[in-house]
């Protein structure tokens, strides 16, 4: 398995001036093993700012279609008890009308 680190265009010229510095921890097995430690750990955080980012986006659109079903089910309570009353009112109508014949 491959490792791949990408670097931004600030952190490679970083690198490329301390380039011999590199190489001799490199060639330190502790260092080299600090190195390792220290990308896997700036990896790991990127990886956990991009959940946490994830998450929370997630969360926002719960939280939006939690209030749309509740604005869903306020509408149609809403219009239930307007056909209510219409439907009350023809009936008031029709036999006004048929009363009155």
């Amino acid at each position: 398995m491959a490792l791949r680190i990408e670097v931004s265009p600030e952190e490679l010229d970083e690198i490329r001036r301390r380039k011999k510095e590199i190489e001799a921890r490199f060639r330190d097995i502790e260092g080299l093993e600090r190195t390792l430690k220290a990308l896997r750990l700036r990896l790991l955080r990127e990886r956990k700012g991009r959940l946490e980012k994830k998450l929370n986006e997630m969360e926002n659109h719960y939280r939006e279609l939690v209030e749309f079903e509740e604005k869903a089910k306020m509408d149609r309570e809403f219009m239930l008890n307007l056909r209510r009353e219409l439907s009350l009112e023809n009936r008031e109508l029709r036999e006004r009308l048929g009363g009155g014949r």
